[in-house]
Order: structure tokens, then C-alpha cells, then sequence
């Protein structure tokens, strides 16, 4: 294989190759170009390494790449991608592989960490060779064909508490609704209102809400409007009396909808807007099937309690650390423990 190492900002005369391999692979939106080149234009510092590894035109290997000083390398990891930012053409990854990474990256090698690895998708072999952490559980569901049996499989309290918001809704006589927006003019707008939202909960108190002039407001404002244009993202409201009161911001590849994110107003607490929009959405989706394609939903964040409730399949993300050198890997293990 030919291997290039370049500056990543030599990403887009690389995308049309990176496209072909992430489809041809994981397909997985969040590593489509819009997505990977806003994550470039306000995350990374610049001096990350692209490495690319060719047979012919066709690209095999593919990963950015950050120096975190004494031959200490990692994957760049922004955390609004839910992977490390790393392709390769066969989901087991061997040893040989990550040895050339480490050739042809700048400078000395003493320690390579693959953050945020989807044993999905991944496999590094032999396992001897590699040090594995976990990172988080995740989970996905996917779309039932059939929503009524699959809502009646639930367990007993998730068909209680959903149909407890129902009744306490219609005594009320509260209008409960959901709706889907995915024009690039509507997303932007979904955007701001997530940012509103978040900030009146305790990420405005701690000052990580998004919002519209912030980092995070205008990646999400260019990635997703960018790939709404070309029907790859989504918003969906839940709303209570027209008010939204819950967005989620979505992206999707084909027949695969990822979440990216999740809010809700903190004031709505016991009429769950987030879990009633994640009921509402499989649904949506399942009764509509044909129409949207849609027959898996990926979550990407840590596993919570309603994702089991959701009977969602779960599998691990993980850390997954290689030394080139025995040596290294003493030193660097023994500077550790010596560090107060």
C-alpha cells in the first residue's frame, strides 16, 4: 500500500476516496465529509496528521490523527463524533496495520491509542498485542415492523408510564404532538431551539449549552444543515399546547438514523418529553417504513436505563491502546505509576 501522512487540511482532496471507503464499511453518517470537514473547520487545532493508505485509487485505511507530545499519538477524538475519526477496508484490524500507522506517522511512535472504537465494526487482532479499555455501552433498536406488538413486548412499566403521560395529558386536555423537520432553513431553526432548551437546564448553568454564535452552534448549524440538504439529517420536537418542549438532532446514511444529541425542557419532567419522543419517533418510523427507509436507530451515547426499557441491542465502545516497542510500553507504564 502507498501511505500518505499529511496536514488535515488536506482533507477534501481526500473525501471522494474516504466516502467510497466509509460506505463500502461502517456507512455511517457522522464520517460523511460534511460532518468530518466542519469537525475539522472548529475542533481541531490543525496540526493533526491525515493518514491515508492507497492500493491503487482506491483508499484501504484512513484516520486523523493527534500528537499529545513524547511519541504519545492518538485518534482525534472531538467529542461531538461519537468514533474516533479512523476507516479501514476489513473490520479486523491486525497488527501489521496499525505497526505501519505508527511508521508513518511524524516523528517517534512510543504509544498509539485508537479512542472510541466500535466493536461493531472493529476488531483488532491479535488481541495479545493490543490493550483494550471500555469506554462506554451503547445501544441501538431497531425499527419493528410491526409497532403494536413490539410496543405490548415492552415491559410493563414502560406501556404504564407511557400511557400514564397520555391520560394525564387528555385530563388536562394538553395536546400532545411531534413533528420531523429536515429542510436545511428548518434544521438550522431546530438547532437554535435545542441551544434554548439546553440553556435553561444545568449546561446553560455550567456554560456548555449550545448556542447560536458558540463552537458547538455553528458545527452543528454547518454539518447538519450541509447534510439536510442532501436528506442525511433530521430534527424531530415533541411538543406539549404547540410548545416544544424536546429536540432531538439527528443524522442518518441509507437506512440508519443516529441520535446525536438529546434536550428537553427540565420543567416537563413528569410528562417525559424525551423518552415520549423516542416512542413517538419508532413508531413514526415503523409505520412508515417503506416511505422512510429507516429500519435502525443508533443512540451512540452512554447506555441508559431507557434504553433497556426500549429493549435496544447493546455492545461496547472501547479504548484500544498499541506499543510499537516493548520498551516503550515499560517506560510508559512505569512513568505512570511513579506519577503522584
Amino acid at each position: 500500500m502507498n501511505w500518505l501522512a499529511l496536514p488535515c487540511s488536506e482533507f477534501p482532496a481526500h473525501q471522494q476516496a474516504w466516502t467510497r471507503l466509509n460506505r463500502a464499511t461502517m456507512n455511517l453518517a457522522f464520517f460523511e465529509p460534511a460532518f468530518v470537514n466542519a469537525l475539522i473547520t472548529h475542533f481541531l487545532d490543525g496540526d493533526e496528521t491525515l493518514l491515508l493508505a492507497y492500493e491503487g485509487e482506491e483508499l484501504q485505511v484512513a484516520g486523523i490523527f493527534k500528537n499529545h507530545g513524547k511519541g504519545r499519538w492518538a485518534t482525534a477524538m472531538p467529542s461531538q463524533c461519537p468514533l474516533g475519526l479512523f476507516l479501514h477496508a476489513s473490520p479486523k484490524v491486525d497488527e501489521s496495520i496499525i505497526k505501519h500507522i505508527c511508521e508513518h506517522l511524524p516523528g517517534n511512535v512510543a504509544m498509539l491509542d485508537m479512542l472510541q472504537m466500535d466493536s461493531k465494526f472493529t476488531e483488532f487482532t491479535p488481541q495479545s498485542k493490543f490493550e483494550t479499555m471500555p469506554y462506554i455501552v451503547t445501544g441501538n433498536r431497531p425499527i419493528a415492523e410491526d409497532f403494536d406488538a413490539f410496543f405490548q413486548s415492552l415491559g410493563k412499566n414502560m406501556r404504564q408510564n407511557y400511557n400514564k403521560v397520555i391520560n394525564r395529558a387528555s385530563r388536562a386536555e394538553d395536546t400532545l404532538s411531534w413533528q420531523k423537520v429536515s429542510e436545511p432553513d428548518e434544521v438550522k431553526q431546530a438547532i437554535i431551539k435545542y441551544g434554548e432548551l439546553e440553556s435553561m437546564g444545568w449546561k446553560g448553568e455550567e456554560g456548555t449549552a449550545i448556542s447560536p454564535n458558540n463552537t458547538q452552534g455553528k458545527f452543528y448549524q454547518q454539518a447538519l444543515s450541509e447534510m439536510a440538504a442532501s436528506g442525511q439529517a433530521c430534527c424531530w420536537y415533541y411538543k406539549i399546547n404547540q410548545e416544544i418542549v424536546a429536540v432531538d438532532l439527528c443524522i442518518q446514511q441509507d437506512d440508519c438514523l443516529i441520535i446525536l444529541k438529546t434536550t428537553y425542557n427540565e420543567q416537563f419532567n413528569k410528562q417525559s418529553p424525551a423518552l415520549m419522543l423516542k416512542i413517538e419517533m419508532l413508531k413514526h418510523y415503523s409505520v412508515n417504513m417503506a416511505q422512510e427507509g429507516i429500519i435502525n436507530i443508533e443512540f451512540y451515547g452512554k447506555a441508559m436505563e431507557w434504553h433497556k426499557r426500549l429493549d435496544s441491542t447493546l455492545r461496547d465502545i472501547t479504548h484500544v491502546t498499541y506499543y510499537p516497542s516493548a520498551v516503550a510500553k515499560t517506560m510508559i507504564k512505569l512513568v505512570k505509576k511513579l506519577k503522584p
